[in-house]
């Protein structure tokens, strides 16, 4: 059995009797998960702060992955934790899976309606654990142990090549490991002086050096962890920048009387993480608020652009949402009707054309809501690739007031 005590597997069941056999292998390799079968539940627990990796079952893709996205509308005010996600679908949406996977939807898919491949749900959360940094380096030990000792029918030769081999790469990884303790001793000892005040004097020299030498295939989760660190490190650092401030700030107070109550939009914004867990979130209600305004939906990974395209909009009486990656926008897309979408080419995770013809599909909540692409990207191809998947337009940012006020008369004479 896998511990994975630092990170939990959650199985959203939709079908009992058709996920069974998905559930009876992951009680047999990992000893942290749990099931759930309710978008309240699923909220509850995406915003523990323990990382996770998510199995999304569905008679479809579509359906895999409904209730992913109205958690993450349902959450938009919350701090959700680090998170993989997975879709377990029947054998005829594979290539619409592989589509979503390479276009950065899914983190991996899995076909269990029927089982195929009965231990591959395995292989995936191990790998997705990996990717969030959780690594259990004497579970892979026990492996290798237990493998030798299956293979006493092959040649005495191959074994022994096969145990150099293993030899070697462990002798990597504990390399591997000294050159991570190095740094992590380094920023130890640099949080230790600013708890005490002291000027913080780090080796540059000697963490570039370090870091250089590393080549491990496990470099990822080991530098989530260093990561980690240094934001400590910022914190700690920060805190005494703080620690200044709310001496001057209080003894303002004092004398103003001015109040210290936590405002409603830092509460909006997650600063209150510590007592949401304990919350009894109703998503559906917070799904099925409705403005009186139209809506529109800006996709933008770009900050400066994104803020440009926000400050025009708000200038019109008209509620402006916005998104920075795919699958917020497909959050969004799936839960609340717009009446206009802006959507960059370019995101991080995946193409925004991709994005375009999904949410023309006819079971899409938006199939008619007219898409804009807003790009940088004058490519002849890319416009046409864009109006052949649904696009009724493409504008080359920034968006100006006269390119905006023409798609209002269009699309949004309410206005």
């Amino acid at each position: 059995m896998t511990h994975s005590s630092e990170a939990q597997i959650i199985l959203y069941i939709t079908e009992p009797q058709s996920d069974e056999i998905v559930l009876e292998v992951i009680k047999k390799h990992f000893d942290d998960y749990v099931t759930c079968d309710s978008l309240r539940e699923l909220c509850k627990l995406l915003i523990d702060s323990k990382p996770k990796v998510l199995l999304l079952t569905g008679d479809s893709l579509e359906k895999s992955l409904f209730t992913y996205y109205r958690t993450l509308e349902a959450l938009k005010s919350y701090h959700l934790c680090n998170h993989k996600i997975v879709s377990l679908i029947p054998r005829q949406f594979e290539r619409e899976a592989y589509e979503a996977h390479a276009a950065g939807i899914i983190d991996d898919y899995m076909i269990a309606r029927p089982v195929y491949e009965l231990h591959r749900i395995i292989l995936i959360c191990e790998h997705l654990f990996s990717e969030l940094g959780v690594h259990v380096q004497d579970k892979e030990m026990l492996a290798q142990q237990t493998y030798f000792s299956k293979i006493d029918h092959f040649d005495d030769k191959i074994k022994q090549a096969l145990k150099q081999g293993l030899d070697y790469k462990n002798q990597l990884q504990l390399e591997f490991e000294s050159s991570i303790v190095e740094i992590e001793n380094a920023l130890e000892r640099a949080v230790t002086r600013v708890e005490m005040e002291q000027s913080v004097d780090l080796d540059i020299a000697k963490l570039q050096e370090t870091l250089s030498k590393i080549k491990s295939d496990q470099i990822r989760p080991e530098l989530i962890k260093l990561q980690a660190r240094a934001i400590s490190l910022l914190e700690k650092t920060l805190d005494l920048k703080t620690a200044e401030l709310t001496s001057n700030t209080n003894a303002e107070e004092a004398t103003t009387g001015a109040s210290t109550e936590t405002s409603a939009d830092e509460k909006d914004k997650g600063y209150v993480f510590n007592r949401l867990y304990n919350q009894d979130i109703d998503p559906e209600k917070i799904l099925a608020k409705k403005n009186d305004v139209p809506s529109i939906l800006v996709v933008e990974d770009d900050i400066i652009s994104l803020q440009l395209t926000k400050r025009l909009i708000d200038k019109y009486k008209m509620h402006c949402d916005t998104v920075t990656t795919g699958r917020q926008a497909f959050a969004s897309l799936t839960a609340k009707k717009y009446d206009l979408v802006l959507m960059d080419v370019n995101l991080p995770d995946t193409n925004g054309i991709y994005i375009v013809g999904q949410a023309n599909s006819e079971q899409s909540l938006n199939a008619d809501t007219p898409i804009i692409m807003l790009s940088g990207d004058k490519h002849k191809a890319t416009v046409t690739k864009a109006m052949q998947k649904g696009a009724k337009g493409y504008i080359i940012k920034p968006l100006q007031k006269s390119s905006f006020d023409r798609l209002i008369e269009k699309y949004i004479p309410k206005a």
